[in-house]
């Protein structure tokens, strides 16, 4: 959401997915990535059992419903999917309560009730028709009278929603790797040429714009700039995708973190820090991983 903004991470408190940083530090896997892969194997280890065993009455003759009591099949079922809803599917209730604390319904909170109902009920049915089945109609009760429960859509419905956060949070995690490239194409240091001819080696932060800086042939171009004096071929295929490189004489524009080909030349930095090209281009991947799809708001919408 534009108006959130923290220190750390966390969970937005208005949509519920994970903050991402303004720029991605760090070559490490997301943790939030890792855990939701672990729940999602948990969730597909422990649900597709389920599933298997709420479908078997579909099989012709149902042969597992008359070699094993159905009470047995319904209650390996709750069994089955009551850690694929506590412990895999916790983060959907946690953010589903986070969204009805700051009054801002969205997709957990749908997903949270769903799995939520189909679970309670099924847990209630199976307790009620096991302690007292006076209790529960006759329309409610399947083969043998075991009550119909609905655990298999439980722990479906949280195994799909982990498998959408683990899809999402691996395409930001490869967002976030491409912008992590683009930051390493940035030379961290510049030879800057003082006013007495003297030339040494300074970090690209400290640069401003005005300073004279020497390109030796096969280094990058530290920032913005245009050459003075000299002549090079400059590759700058990472900005414009042209392969061949361009030929860069006095007058000509140069782009930080392009590659200088044999030649060397005298450049005056124009543009640094946040305003290159290198930088800007940053800045928009950045947002642009940042921001919501539309559908993603008309989901929230739905959802409330």
């Amino acid at each position: 959401h534009p108006e959130v903004v923290s220190d750390g991470p966390g969970d937005c408190p208005v949509c519920g997915m994970a903050l991402e940083p303004e720029v991605p530090a760090g070559d490490s896997e997301s943790p939030e990535l890792a855990d939701m892969t672990r729940r999602l194997k948990v969730a597909t280890a422990l649900g597709l059992p389920v599933l298997l065993l709420a479908m078997s009455d579909m099989l012709p003759g149902a042969p597992l419903q008359h070699a094993v009591s159905p009470w047995l099949l319904t209650l390996a079922q709750g069994l089955l999917a009551t850690p694929v809803v506590a412990w895999a599917g916790a983060p959907f209730f946690r953010k589903a309560w986070a969204s009805l604390v700051n009054r801002s319904p969205n997709m957990f909170t749908l997903i949270a009730l769903g799995v939520a109902a189909a679970w309670l009920y099924s847990a209630v049915a199976l307790a009620v028709a096991a302690l007292r089945p006076d209790l529960v109609p006759a329309a409610y009760r399947g083969h043998g009278g075991a009550p119909h429960v609905y655990f298999e859509a439980a722990a479906v419905i949280t195994a799909l929603a982990l498998l959408g956060q683990v899809l999402e949070l691996s395409a930001r995690s490869r967002t976030s790797s491409a912008i992590r490239a683009l930051l390493d194409l940035s030379p961290k240091t510049a030879r800057r040429i003082a006013a007495d001819g003297s030339e040494t080696d300074v970090p690209v932060e400290s640069l401003a714009a005005g300073d004279r800086l020497r390109v030796r042939p096969g280094e990058r171009v530290p920032v913005d700039g245009s050459v003075e004096e000299g002549t090079s071929w400059v590759d700058e295929s990472m900005v414009t995708g042209e392969p061949i490189p361009v030929e860069k004489t006095a007058g000509s524009a140069v782009t930080g973190g392009t590659v200088n080909g044999a030649g060397g030349f005298v450049m005056v930095a124009e543009r640094v820090g946040e305003g290159t090209t290198l930088a800007r281009i940053v800045r928009l991947v950045a947002e642009a991983q940042r921001s919501r799809a539309a559908i993603q708001q008309l989901a929230d919408r739905v959802s409330a």
